[in-house]
Parts: C-alpha cells; structure tokens; sequence
C-alpha cells in the first residue's frame, strides 16, 4: 500500500511542480532518436523504452507465487493476481504519463554533465523542485520514495523466486532439493529465501563495484 501511494504522490507531484510542462503532442507523438551512443535504429529504441515501461509492472505475478499460502487460495489466488496486473497496469502507466509531461528536454537529462550525472528519473525530479523553489532538495526526498518502491520489489522479487525454488525442489528439480524445500515453522520456505537473496546479491555486486 505504501509503495502504492508513492507512486500516487510521484505521478501527481511531479508535473505539479515542474515549471515548464511538455504539451500533449510532444508526450503522445514525440519520438527521440537523438544520443550520443550512434543508436539510431527506430525499433531498437522503440524496444529499449519498452523495455524501461515494463519496469512498472515488475513484481505483480508475486500474487501467482504466493497463492500456496492464500487464505481460499481457490478465490483468492486468481483475485489477487487479476487485480494486482490490473492495478499495476493503469497505476504505471499513470506514473510513466506523469513524469513524462515534466520532460522538456531529452538531450539535457541524458548528459553527464547534468547535475545528476547523466541520470534523467533523478535530474528531473531535481529540476523540477530547483526551477520552483531554488534548490532540489524536494527532488532528493522525491528519490528516496523511489529507492523505497525498489526494495519493495525487490522483496517482491525475491518472494517470487524463493517460492519457485521452493516449488523446483519439492519435485526434485534441483540441486539440493531436499535443502531448499525445508520450511521454518511458520512454513515459510526459509532456505530458498536465503538463496534467493543470496543469488539476488550476487547479480547485482557488479553493478555496485
């Protein structure tokens, strides 16, 4: 619910703010195949911002994975996975709509010479609250909504793939199976949730370095 109303408070904030907005035809028809990279191929940067908007919807098929552990998971479980793709839908593309009319200018917000270095989410959260107000402050507690939302899914993602783990063991389809299907006493398959976050930190040390 939290990481919900953060999203609510982002996609309103934002452009609320912001004092220059993009007009409607500049949001729904403006294609920018302008970078310093030399990509200039249509479909592939049509793929890749596909790509960044399917973000919106990570972790909602948690509902599919957890139905195991539902209450009437027979009712339940298909609620919970209908609503939470429906909500996920309508709410990320509300998101991605507004912080997009707070977008003016693509080139700026992809250089390295901004003041967020390059990345174009934290510099217009930035600009929008200095362009306001004098000072981005507000764009920095506006980053921290976001960086909550990410542990949020990333709990969401590791829930998923603790409880597939858990379901590939259980079968016998993995190493160690009889391991990672053990569960605690509040029947929570503790060992693959373990190794999921071990495996989770693994993926991402690199990024870090």
């Amino acid at each position: 619910m939290g990481n919900l109303l953060g999203v609510f408070v982002l996609m309103i904030l934002i452009p609320s703010v912001a004092t220059e907005r993009a007009s409607v035809k500049f949001v729904f028809t403006r294609f920018n195949t302008k970078n310093e990279d030399g990509i200039n191929s249509r479909p592939y940067i049509f793929l890749l911002g596909l790509l960044m908007s399917q973000y919106t919807l990570s972790g909602y098929d948690a509902s599919a994975h957890m139905t195991e552990e539902t209450k009437g998971a027979d009712r339940n479980g298909p609620k919970g996975i209908i609503s939470a793709l429906g909500i996920s839908i309508i709410v990320g593309w509300g998101y991605i709509l507004g912080i997009t009319f707070a977008v003016t200018d693509i080139p700026y917000l992809l250089s390295e010479n901004n003041d967020a270095g390059g990345y174009a989410i934290a510099e217009i959260f930035y600009l929008a609250f200095k362009r306001r107000y004098g000072n981005g402050i507000g764009g920095i507690i506006c980053l921290v909504i976001v960086a909550v939302s990410i542990f949020f899914c990333g709990m969401t993602s590791v829930t998923s793939n603790s409880r597939m783990a858990y379901a590939f063991s259980r079968d016998g389809a993995m190493p160690l199976s009889s391991l990672w299907h053990k569960v605690n006493k509040q029947e929570v398959p503790i060992y693959a949730v373990w190794l999921s976050v071990f495996i989770s930190f693994c993926m991402a040390l690199p990024v870090c370095i």
